[in-house]
């Protein structure tokens, strides 16, 4: 019997932007906001005609943007803008 081994991503997001790519490999996120300051994240799927928006990280909420167990995510972008930080962790 083999195992599945999976590696995980973590960091503190302090007045910048983390960009999701298809190439990281990254199967589930969970996005953390600890500060008072709103973080977004932003999917670029569409449903239809209507596009993403970004959705807001309110103080002590978490987000956890997840696809199938045989899927990746394959763009995403994490905004942690001034006097916010978001604590991330992703596996891959």
């Amino acid at each position: 019997m083999s195992l599945n081994s999976e590696k995980i991503f973590t960091t503190q997001l302090t007045n910048g932007v983390i960009t999701i790519t298809e190439s990281m490999g990254v199967k589930k996120l969970s996005i953390y906001n600890g500060t008072a300051t709103i973080g977004t994240f932003l999917g670029t799927g569409a449903l239809g005609s209507l596009i993403s928006t970004a959705v807001d990280i309110d103080e002590g909420e978490t987000a956890t943007p997840t696809v199938g167990e045989a899927g990746i995510i394959s763009s995403l972008v994490i905004t942690a803008p001034a006097g916010c930080t978001l604590k991330i962790m992703a596996t891959q």
